[in-house]
């Protein structure tokens, strides 16, 4: 994601955008009774089967999920509006889930220039108040990862709070309770060494 980029560079024919929040809830039922496969669980808490691809959701679970997908975009689309330093009233109409191409993003506000990777490092020289004719390097950062690396990496920071936390809360993840959203657990801990 570009939002927080500064300057902003896209081809005129780049797909931009899709500021917007997608959820989808299958429901496989029918296709487990077709292969003769059935499931069975155990449930604890009212909301606790809100996951599952067996059930479908209930009004009220539905609700839950809606309120959820409209304050994960309300939090998107201000973030983008703050990156561009508008208001939220003009960057939602232009959000909405929709993708622009990279000149009618430009024409919109949501990228700076229209050009690619010689544009920007020109950009970002001009800020950094380095010469025209100056040859700059490229460094990737972070380095890539695999995704091995990815999955079992875990920021010191998240440790210790989670550590400091655990004396106090048990051994529950620190997101579980942020925002004091679905506690979606499992009856064991997995921890790699």
């Amino acid at each position: 994601m570009a939002l927080t980029g500064d300057p902003l560079v896209a081809y005129p024919g780049t797909l931009t955008g899709s500021i917007g929040v997608v959820f989808g809830k299958p429901n496989l039922h029918g296709l487990y009774d077709k292969l003769g496969i059935t499931k069975d669980g155990i449930e604890r808490g009212k909301h606790a089967a809100i996951d599952s691809d067996y059930t479908s959701l209930t009004t009220d679970e539905r609700e839950k999920l809606r309120e959820g997908i409209d304050e994960s975009y309300q939090d998107f689309v201000t973030k983008v509006a703050d990156a561009r330093h508008r208001k939220f009233g003009e960057i939602e109409p232009l959000a909405q889930g929709r993708v622009w191409l990279g000149s009618q993003a430009k024409a919109n506000g949501l990228v700076d220039e229209l050009g690619g990777l010689d544009t920007a490092i020109d950009l970002v020289k001009q800020k950094a108040k380095i010469p025209a004719g100056e040859q700059v390097s490229l460094v990737t950062y972070p380095p890539r990862r695999s995704v091995l690396d990815i999955l079992m990496k875990r920021s010191q920071e998240d440790d210790l709070m989670e550590s400091r936390i655990a004396r106090v809360l048990g051994r529950v993840p620190v997101h579980a309770w942020m925002k004091g959203g679905f506690l979606r657990m499992m009856p064991y801990w997995v921890e790699v060494r």
